[in-house]
């Protein structure tokens, strides 16, 4: 997924529906994304992208140290980083979610992986069908909370 993911993290911030959480939400939900720039960077590999910090050990760690400051905030947290998950996961690049444990990557395989960076990222994301159904229940997803925090 791809532009999708910032619905999605808006639709985790309407449960506490403030600038804060908003900015927040936004920040956890892309933060395993932020090996992309360690790979921009030149400090790694490409295969970087999608490895240690798309596991659930990566989730409960940061999750664990927002604890420290806010139990409110962790849960947030754990949430956003678990739906950015979610949205990766239909990706045939697959995720490595139990590492260190198994190597395994879990994949859905709904679309097939066109880069992690870029316009042809982008423009080979969106030729598939399955980018728009999937995008499209997401923003139907936000639109939903939307209506059920403005009700």
């Amino acid at each position: 997924m791809q532009a999708g993911h910032i619905p999605l993290a808006l639709a985790i911030a309407t449960y506490d529906w403030n600038p804060k959480t908003v900015v927040f939400c936004l920040g956890m939900h892309f933060l395993p994304n932020a090996d992309s720039l360690v790979v921009r960077a030149g400090f790694a590999k490409p295969e970087f992208h999608c490895t240690v910090t798309h596991s659930i050990l990566f989730a409960l760690v940061v999750s664990g140290i927002v604890a420290l400051f806010s139990p409110h905030y962790a849960i947030f947290a754990l949430v956003a980083i678990l739906a950015h998950y979610a949205a990766d996961i239909g990706s045939t690049v697959g995720l490595p979610l139990l590492w260190p444990f198994s190597k395994r990557k879990f994949t859905l395989a709904f679309f097939k992986d066109t880069g992690y960076w870029g316009w042809q990222m982008l423009i080979g994301y969106y030729r598939q069908p399955m980018a728009w159904v999937l995008e499209g229940a997401v923003l139907a997803f936000f639109a939903y909370r939307l209506y059920v925090v403005s009700a």
